[in-house]
């Protein structure tokens, strides 16, 4: 009788289109854009590790690098523009016009990103707007205090945006180019991954997937005073695609003043003997907007989880 394993393998495997009901994305369909500012240590070896990975279509945007760089990546045969704006998100700006494939992949030219690790990406492209690689081997590399601020960030977002993310702050990312042609992209430095999550997330699908994170070849540019811009960037965001939450949950923190007021006129009541009526009046008043805020919270959480779940089922038929 034969073996339950020679039964296995007297069985064909379906291909993996199939058995994963994926359309598979091979390199050719996507750009790799590489946003860079003095990065000569390093994108010498990204794009060699791209080319060595099958990726040829690949535009390194140069914010105008002293050291060499846009002249390191043109002999290695990648495309080299000049960027349009400042930061990141102009380099994202100048490439996208530029891109004719329907996926486009973001990525730091500094060596912390494996090419390799784009082929994770790439199983479930045809399946949402936007697949971010989570880094989540190798996260010593990363400075705890970026570390500490990528984890409040992602929290943040999960609780506004609901989605699970837990590194929305990647430098390695997949999108659809029809859809990052359609945002109109504000940011001007490293938030512009926030807020192409965040347009993503309100108005389309995303998910993500592990990755490893190597150690950072030259100068770190990502500094921690960024995380105040990014925030700001986060709640920006929030607000205009889910105002009733933002505001629900800024209304919702009147409860704390009002505790504090209305526990203080108490005890004055209760022993001084002194009533403070206009106190008591104030406190009642900041503690109703605080309920009926939290209602509202609730209300919009609870809309925009079925949303969600109509918008799964949607795209599963």
């Amino acid at each position: 009788m034969a073996s339950q394993s020679q039964l296995n393998e007297s069985v064909p495997s379906p291909p993996q289109s199939i058995a994963q009901g994926r359309e598979l994305v091979g390199p050719d369909s996507i750009t790799v854009v590489v946003p860079t500012l003095n990065e000569r240590e390093g994108i010498g070896i990204v794009l060699d590790e791209l080319l060595k990975e099958g990726f040829k279509n690949v535009i390194v945007v140069d914010g105008y690098s002293t050291d060499g760089t846009a002249e390191i990546a043109g002999s290695k045969g990648a495309i080299v523009m000049q960027q349009l704006g400042t930061g990141k998100a102009g380099a994202i700006r100048t490439a996208v016009e530029a891109i004719s494939t329907p996926y486009v992949l973001i990525m730091d030219g500094d060596t912390t990103y494996r090419a390799e690790d784009i082929y994770r990406l790439l199983k479930y492209a045809s399946s949402y707007d936007e697949v971010i690689g989570a880094r989540t081997t190798g996260r010593k590399n990363i400075p705890w205090i970026n570390r500490f601020g990528n984890r409040m960030i992602s929290m943040l977002f999960k609780l506004l945006f609901d989605q699970p993310i837990t590194d929305v702050l990647s430098g390695m990312y997949l999108v659809k180019t029809d859809k990052l042609r359609e945002m109109q992209i504000t940011s001007s430095s490293f938030d512009v991954e926030v807020e192409i999550a965040c347009t993503i997330a309100a108005s389309g699908s995303i998910t993500q997937v592990p990755i490893d994170y190597r150690e950072r070849v030259g100068k770190q540019k990502l500094s921690p005073g960024s995380a105040g811009r990014i925030l700001s960037t986060l709640f920006w965001m929030a607000n205009y695609y889910n105002p009733v939450l933002i505001y629900g949950i800024i209304g919702s923190l009147a409860a704390i003043p009002a505790i504090v007021i209305l526990g203080w006129t108490a005890y004055e009541a209760l022993f001084p003997k002194h009533w403070h009526s206009g106190y008591a009046i104030f406190g009642a008043m900041l503690l109703l907007l605080a309920s009926q805020a939290a209602a509202v919270s609730m209300v919009s959480v609870l809309i925009k989880r079925s949303e969600s779940r109509l918008m799964r089922r949607l795209r599963l038929k």
